[in-house]
């Protein structure tokens, strides 16, 4: 639906990948950037040009539940896309 919307405008994403706090900070940082770089191509091969999409890791930095649990790690584990119109 996301793709659809956007296909034919000049909207840019950014496409953040986030991690839980397991892991050294390279690694979670490398493992945040490979979400956001697999969630980048599902959009491009939905039909979204690859000019318009920029890729980030925050890896651990910016959690949204606590990593003390597994169910905090596991809603830390995301990808946060945001559309620029």
């Amino acid at each position: 639906e996301l793709c659809e919307k956007n296909k034919s405008s000049n909207a840019t994403f950014m496409v953040v990948g986030h991690t839980d706090n397991v892991g050294t900070d390279e690694e979670n940082m490398a493992l945040g950037l490979a979400r956001a770089k697999s969630v980048a191509r599902i959009l491009t091969s939905n039909g979204i040009a690859a000019n318009r999409i920029q890729t980030s890791s925050k890896g651990k930095s910016e959690p949204v539940a606590d990593n003390s649990t597994d169910q905090g790690r596991q809603q830390n584990r995301r990808v946060v896309i945001t559309v620029n119109r």
